[in-house]
């Protein structure tokens, strides 16, 4: 039992790998199992919706060739890419929307934060929430520099820098501003992702003001935004 697991494991495993469709005699062929025993795994993998089958181009005499591929789960950074797709407008419009989109994320986070919590924490936590890892923080003198060694939206980065950036700044200026009477003062965050490596350089740039004043737009969207 543990090894047709492990067999259908390792076909899953290949399907999802390959960019194209492969059937049951290159599976088998590649893991050096035999051909019934591949289309034994691929019945049972469709029977559990993990692939799709569908039929191959014919390159030669003979019966058609059926392939498989593996099905793919959807996630929210799918429909973030498809949203950083169709926003429209130049990157500056771009940045500013997914600006709004990032401020209702972060609202839908409803923090409860310690009467002791530092913005860097604070930060830290609602990030977490949404699947960022950190690797360092550091504070001094009322700025906070944050490095994230995982960044979920990283893919949809290498293709829409400024919607990553806007979405990224919208949140964590919603929380710094919903939490502004907590951290005694207000702050305004500057994002800086890089897609090459993973990683986002994200710091937060202290803000002076009246911590009760009720928060205005400037303090919400016109934060200084630079790309690494």
């Amino acid at each position: 039992m543990v090894r047709r697991i492990k067999q259908r494991e390792r076909i899953l495993t290949l399907l999802r790998e390959s960019a194209t469709p492969l059937d049951a005699h290159g599976l088998a062929e590649t893991l050096d199992l035999h051909v019934t025993t591949v289309r034994f795994h691929l019945t049972g993998l469709s029977d559990q919706g993990l692939v799709h089958a569908q039929p191959m181009p014919v390159t030669g005499v003979g019966r058609p060739r059926t392939g498989y591929v593996a099905v793919r789960e959807p996630s929210y950074t799918d429909l973030v890419a498809l949203f950083a797709a169709r926003i429209g407008g130049d990157a500056t419009e771009r940045e500013l929307k997914a600006f709004e989109v990032g401020d209702d994320w972060a609202s839908l986070l409803r923090l409860q934060p310690e009467p002791t919590s530092d913005a860097g924490s604070l930060v830290i936590d609602a990030l977490a929430r949404l699947g960022f890892q950190t690797q360092t923080a550091t504070s001094a003198f009322g700025t906070h520099d944050i490095t994230l060694c995982t960044c979920p939206l990283v893919e949809i980065a290498r293709s829409y820098p400024e919607v990553v950036r806007g979405i990224q700044r919208g949140l964590i200026q919603r929380v710094l501003d919903d939490n502004a009477v907590t951290l005694g003062r207000r702050y305004v965050v500057d994002v800086r992702p890089d897609p090459d490596d993973g990683n986002c350089r994200v710091r937060l740039v202290l803000h002076p003001g009246d911590p009760t004043a009720p928060e205005t737009e400037s303090a919400r969207g016109d934060g200084q935004v630079a790309t690494g």
